[in-house]
């Protein structure tokens, strides 16, 4: 059991009502879970208040209510009103549970595209050099020979602690996780210091829940301002927001990357092809007086977006201290994550891409690199969605993006929740509208197919299909699943694929007419 006072004393601007020596057995947010001597955080979420929850903890045996908003006395319960409920949860849970992320090194990646590619890459680098690695994100947790799936791309902070004992128990000594806008508003990564933090860019996307672009770079942003003074921030600099992320980190290495001369770490002579990217990596002298030191890194992750993810982890591994010739040997074979422009080859000659972009930059950049690398006269097919019950404002921008990009495009349906499916694509096919086409070899306006069904969708553009042809099934990449209404069934991109390939090899072949 704890004392309340020894809470009280970490959460910023608690008042307690009764008495602060309350003796606490746990703490949850969850009514249903409260038991005899437990304290009870009421969290005001998307779907749900959890102060209207508050008399059935207190029938539960809640002793202790933490709450925004002042409560009135209750016989033997103490009420305390604290500003930030979220953040009075995540400081009660390290304390009650010993603040397990100690001892533990932790790299964070944020942004809006590129977290899991950045993420898996660092860890890869780290574990050529010897580090004993874990990482955390959206394909799951994965160290050693345990893998296992959150459904999370951060998970909840308990769940993490959890974790977090466990890593440490398989003499794990460094984390490299992604860190969602979630997380960080919800204080999921509340009490982690984290060594090293990378920025990868920021465009649209989780309006429904942030509200704006602004509050969206606000709440990323709270990563670096926790950065202590000995931590690394390495930050893409060609994008707009990065002067942002760090005007408030205490954090004294601040590593810019990018291709224009201002930055800390320059990008030159890039090379994009089907075989994957190279390019030459140029850090400023390590020692006043010293010589600039340039690197030349091949990988064979494909398209130009992979230059900067792969950058912003050679960056970081540099001015950690691992050595060179470690970092280039690992980029050299170094895997992506899976559903990240997985390419499959098709029985037809075609090629299936399999990737996760979800958003309107992700699906441009990922529809450009394919572009860039379609045989001449071959057509570029794309089939997407999205998802449903989250940011609306994206879906007319991503369908214009695929209208101008690949040649054939079907719309179909990526969990789409509790909305209609075909009211989605409605809202995706305004945008392909009078849209002008963009690329080399584009010819006439791209075809527009829509089907709900996203099996039945994956077919269609995989039948139509020809030798040389690249088809882009975007959004779910990793995913093995399908939410339609509140059932969440099983289905994968990669297996339809498989399966389309399979039905075609084993397609009996038409007879000849000859004698």
């Amino acid at each position: 059991m704890r004392n309340l006072m020894a809470f009280l004393r970490l959460i910023p601007g608690a008042e307690p009502v009764g008495d602060p020596d309350a003796m606490i057995v746990d703490v949850t947010t969850d009514s249903r879970q409260v038991q005899p001597g437990w304290a009870y955080v009421a969290i005001k979420g998307e779907g749900f208040d959890g102060n209207d929850a508050i008399p059935e903890a207190i029938e539960r045996g809640a002793v202790v209510v933490v709450a925004e908003g002042v409560q009135e006395a209750k016989a033997g319960v103490v009420f305390v009103n604290v500003p930030n409920a979220r953040q009075a949860f995540a400081r009660m849970v390290n304390a009650y549970m010993g603040d397990p992320s100690r001892g533990l090194r932790f790299f964070g990646v944020t942004g809006t595209n590129g977290k899991t590619t950045v993420a898996t890459l660092l860890e890869q680098i780290y574990a050529c050099a010897g580090s004993e690695t874990a990482f955390i994100g959206t394909t799951g947790v994965r160290y050693h020979d345990v893998a296992i799936d959150t459904g999370f791309t951060t998970p909840e902070l308990r769940t993490l602690n959890e974790l977090f004992f466990e890593l440490k128990k398989n003499r794990i000594d460094s984390v490299y996780m992604e860190v969602s806008s979630h997380a960080l508003h919800q204080h999921r990564v509340e009490g982690i210091a984290f060594h090293g933090a990378i920025f990868t860019n920021l465009t649209h996307d989780h309006l429904d829940y942030h509200g704006t672009i602004e509050e969206y770079a606000a709440v990323k942003k709270k990563l670096f301002d926790g950065l202590s003074m000995d931590a690394i921030a390495v930050l893409n600099g060609e994008d707009k927001w990065a002067s942002y992320m760090t005007k408030d980190s205490k954090a004294r290495r601040v590593i810019t990357v990018g291709e224009s001369e201002e930055n800390v770490v320059q990008i030159e002579d890039i090379v994009s092809n089907t075989h994957g990217v190279s390019y030459s990596l140029c850090f400023p002298p390590a020692k006043r007086g010293g010589a600039p030191v340039t690197l030349h890194i091949r990988s064979p992750l494909i398209g130009r977006f992979n230059v900067m993810n792969t950058a912003l982890c050679v960056a970081m591994a540099v001015h950690d201290g691992i050595p060179h010739d470690a970092i280039i040997e690992c980029l050299r074979t170094a895997q992506g994550p899976s559903g990240r422009m997985e390419r499959y080859p098709l029985v037809n000659g075609a090629v299936a891409v399999v990737d996760y972009a979800h958003t309107p930059d992700a699906l441009q950049n990922a529809l450009s690199v394919l572009r860039e690398i379609l045989p001449k006269g071959a057509k570029l097919h794309v089939a997407f969605g999205c998802g449903g019950a989250r940011d609306n404002t994206k879906r007319k921008d991503m369908g214009r993006i695929a209208a101008e990009h690949a040649d054939r495009v079907v719309l179909t349906s990526d969990n789409p929740r509790t909305e209609d499916p075909q009211a989605i694509i409605d809202q995706i096919q305004s945008g392909t509208e009078g849209v002008s086409k963009k690329g080399p070899g584009r010819r006439g306006a791209a075809t527009i197919t829509a089907i709900a069904d996203r099996r039945a969708a994956i077919r269609k553009a995989l039948d139509a299909s020809k030798p040389g042809d690249i088809v882009l099934i975007a959004g779910k990449g990793h995913e093995t699943y399908q939410i339609i209404g509140t059932d969440k069934m099983s289905f994968s991109d990669v297996t339809e694929v498989a399966m389309w390939n399979a039905d075609l090899r084993n397609k009996p072949k038409k007879k000849s007419s000859r004698p």
